[in-house]
């Protein structure tokens, strides 16, 4: 048994260490702002604190660990968005975590991600990550991207372009969308479309317009020719968007084994046009859907079932 006064200095130093961890804010609002004035980036830790065991270990094994807690505090304003089960936690602060991770399309735990000082998800990670070594590799392309955009906010011209192109090619596909307005304003002075984002902004005009005159369109064989149309000219990043419009419209006027023919056809070109998907996963799904469309009379007879008449306009 350690002496009386070796204890006391065991716990002083774990005391210390404890008291040297950075604390994480709560509040979203001041989190952006003190990134604001101090220059830097918000790291934002989706965590349920009493009920989600991952997240209740990326506190304790990383994130609380002393090396990685001292980087993160340097360059980060660190905001917990807890989403507990606690009755009794604050009714407030439950409302304003679970907007968040409304506005960032939270849909697992642990999601880390880092925000610039507006508030723009432009890196992170989403999962358990079980050392703090490899958490702080993922985190580092995020928090580049976000000083490029607050550099690109004091520039113009080809300068602010070429900062924001920069920046754009740092963020992670997956939160492409959480950056909308990122990707109009990049568009906007990118006349040469280095970042193909002009392209894809036209694919996906062409995609809803596309979408929204078949939906009027008083017949189902009307609308299948205005989807032709379209897939006529689709480009790798509407054609499988189209290809989807497509086979619902078959699936819901299935009536014999040739339109089921038809509607597997299309299936199938959905999945080699998916660019998400490697080839393995491709010959993955094609090979549930054969058995999916084995025996065309049940296919019909689920047409049927969900069939639905369309109104006549």
């Amino acid at each position: 048994m350690l002496p009386f006064t070796k204890l006391t200095g065991l716990f002083a130093a774990t005391a210390l260490v404890a008291a040297a961890l950075p604390e994480w804010g709560t509040n979203y609002e001041s989190a952006l702002r003190q990134a604001r004035q101090q220059g830097k980036a918000v790291l934002a830790d989706f965590t349920g604190s009493d009920w989600c065991w991952y997240c209740i270990r990326l506190r304790k094994e990383v994130l609380s660990q002393a090396d990685f807690a001292a980087w993160a505090a340097e360059h980060f304003v660190l905001l917990e968005v807890d989403v507990p089960q606690n009755p009794n936690f604050d009714a407030q602060l439950l409302e304003q975590n679970r907007a968040l991770c409304s506005k960032y399309r939270i849909d697992g735990f642990p999601t880390v991600l880092v925000l610039d000082e507006k508030g723009r998800a432009v890196g992170g990670v989403f999962g358990f990550v079980s050392k703090p070594s490899v958490l702080r590799r993922a985190l580092e392309p995020g928090l580049q991207a976000a000083a490029l955009l607050r550099k690109a906010e004091q520039l113009q011209g080809e300068d602010k372009l070429q900062t924001l192109l920069a920046a754009w090619r740092l963020i992670p596909e997956p939160l492409y969308e959480l950056n909308a307005e990122l990707q109009a304003e990049l568009a906007a002075i990118d006349v040469q479309d280095l970042s193909g984002l002009r392209g894809k902004a036209e694919a996906q005009r062409v995609l809803r317009e596309c979408a929204e005159a078949a939906d009027a369109a008083p017949t189902d064989a009307a609308a299948l020719v205005i989807i032709e149309q379209a897939l006529a000219g689709a480009v790798p990043e509407n054609r499988r968007e189209l290809l989807e419009l497509k086979y619902r419209l078959l699936m819901r006027g299935l009536e014999t084994p040739e339109d089921v023919r038809q509607a597997a056809e299309v299936a199938f070109a959905m999945i080699d046009a998916d660019r998400k998907l490697s080839s393995e996963q491709k010959e993955n799904y094609k090979r549930q859907l054969r058995g999916v469309f084995a025996n065309p009379q049940t296919s019909i007879n689920r047409s049927k079932m969900r069939k639905r008449r369309r109104p006549k306009r």
